[in-house]
């Protein structure tokens, strides 16, 4: 794994200076515990990477871990980061309240309130697999209505062997029934960049950790909590067909 040190001290450092300057806010307690959680160390750095964002350019982040904003606003993008939740946008308002280049804003990504062409980039970690119906080929497609031709759009899905929609015992991510996400197979990724004629899609990587840390991470919280800082010394990235994450870079053609 590379690149995931640099965002590893944004995040302590964030969390710690909003607890150092206004006390208790449970999100800046989650930054300094669980600087990243085992899938971002994937997901954040090759997204980053992939992006190849430069200093002034205007970056569209759809939902994402709001992690990776805070660090590409430092290093000079201006980069605008929408989440469907009030509450979401709310906090990270107050935790990143000082960072420059960095809006934070209400936005349903299926109905991108912005015109065509408005950003250079755009990305979103782990998002369109919560979407229930055809709602990931239409963020797909609003993603790439608002980036310039010639932009990058870059995102990361949950990957397996074969595609299944994955179900809790109650709704979440603001939906109606008990759907909460979509897992792809190399199937569904050609049909979702399918949907989206005005991508060229570039290049897909699999990948997961080693031990897959994610996955116990998720079984057995809040008892893993105490090796968050730990996560990224633990494990190792394995690429290959069997991994747990997709990632997808389009190019915009017209």
């Amino acid at each position: 794994m590379r690149g995931w040190t640099g965002l590893y001290g944004t995040s302590v450092g964030l969390g710690g200076r909003y607890l150092l300057r206004h006390g208790y806010l449970r999100e800046a307690v989650i930054r300094v515990v669980v600087p990243l959680d085992p899938s971002r160390y994937l997901e954040l750095p090759e997204t980053k990477r992939e992006l190849a964002a430069r200093p002034g350019e205007k970056v569209l982040d759809l939902a994402s871990p709001k992690l990776l904003a805070v660090h590409l606003a430092r290093g000079g993008v201006e980069v605008t980061s929408v989440d469907l939740f009030d509450e979401e946008i709310e906090r990270w308002r107050r935790l990143a309240e000082d960072e420059r280049n960095l809006c934070f804003e209400v936005a349903d990504g299926r109905s991108l309130p912005y015109g065509d062409a408005a950003f250079d980039h755009a990305y979103s970690i782990s998002v369109l697999e919560h979407i229930a119906g055809d709602g990931d080929a239409q963020a797909l497609n609003e993603l790439a209505r608002v980036v310039k031709p010639g932009g990058r759009v870059v995102i990361t899905l949950p990957h397996a062997p074969r595609a299944y929609d994955e179900h809790r015992d109650r709704a979440l991510y603001g939906g109606d029934d008990t759907f909460f996400q979509r897992w792809y197979d190399s199937d569904a990724v050609q049909r979702l960049a399918a949907a989206a004629p005005v991508l060229r899609l570039e290049s897909t990587k699999v990948s997961r950790l080693q031990p897959n840390l994610n996955t116990a991470y998720n079984r057995t919280f809040p008892w893993l909590v105490p090796l968050g800082p730990l996560f990224g010394l633990l494990a190792r990235e394995r690429q290959g067909e069997e991994g747990d994450v997709i990632r997808l870079t389009f190019t915009r053609t017209q």
